[in-house]
C-alpha cells in the first residue's frame, strides 16, 4: 500500500466568503451547508480562515454581538496551507505542531479543499500520535520549513501561496533568496 496522499482524504469545495460578511450571517450559511471552517476572502484573494474554535473563543467566550462582527475582525491569518499532492503523514505534523483543527489544501494555485483532524483520523486513527511522537523524537529537525502559508508577501506586497516564514517575514519564493 502506498501512501495516502491528502487530496485522497480532503473535502473539497470549502466555504468561502468576503470578509466584511457579518458574523452571523456567515454562521447562518456555515450551518446550512454543514461547514466547520470559512475561507476568509478579499475580493476573492484568500486572507484568513475562521473556524468553529474561533467563534466560540473570539466571540461566544467575550460575549461579543455576533450581528455586529465582520469575518475579518476574528479570522486568523496568514493562512496555514498543504498541497494536495503532499502525504498525509505531513498534513498530521503540521496540525500537531501549529495546534490547528483545519488546514486548506491547495492545488494549481488556488484553494481546493479542507482537512481537518477528523479527516485523518477516520482514515489513521493512530497517525496523529505517531506524528507527534515523531516530531518530539525530531525536535531539532524544524518542520516549519515544509510549512506553506497563503497571504501577502512582505518583501514584494504580491499574493502567494506558497509563502514561507523566514527571518521573521512571510515571504513568497521570489523574494524568499534575497533575505
Amino acid at each position: 500500500m502506498g501512501k495516502i496522499l491528502v487530496g485522497e482524504v480532503m473535502s473539497n469545495n470549502p466555504l468561502m466568503m468576503e470578509k466584511d460578511v457579518i458574523l452571523f450571517d456567515a454562521i447562518k450559511i456555515s450551518v446550512n451547508k454543514g461547514a466547520s471552517a470559512i475561507i476568509v476572502t478579499d475580493k476573492d484573494i484568500p486572507v484568513g480562515i475562521v473556524t468553529d474554535r474561533d467563534i466560540i473563543t473570539k466571540v461566544v467566550y467575550r460575549a461579543l454581538n455576533p450581528f455586529e462582527i465582520k469575518l475579518e475582525d476574528i479570522m486568523t491569518k496568514p493562512i496555514i496551507t498543504i498541497r494536495k499532492d503532499d502525504p498525509l503523514e505531513k498534513a498530521a505534523m503540521i496540525i500537531n505542531k501549529k495546534k490547528i483543527r483545519k488546514l486548506p489544501v491547495i492545488d494549481d494555485g488556488k484553494i481546493v479543499g479542507l482537512l481537518s483532524e477528523n479527516n485523518i483520523v477516520k482514515i489513521s486513527p493512530y497517525l496523529l500520535l505517531i506524528a507527534e511522537k515523531e516530531e518530539s523524537n525530531e525536535s531539532k529537525k524544524e518542520i516549519d520549513e515544509d510549512i506553506y502559508y497563503t497571504g501577502i508577501c512582505e518583501g514584494c506586497g504580491k499574493f502567494s501561496y506558497e509563502l514561507k516564514y523566514k527571518n521573521g517575514m512571510f515571504l513568497c519564493p521570489d523574494c524568499i533568496k534575497d533575505y
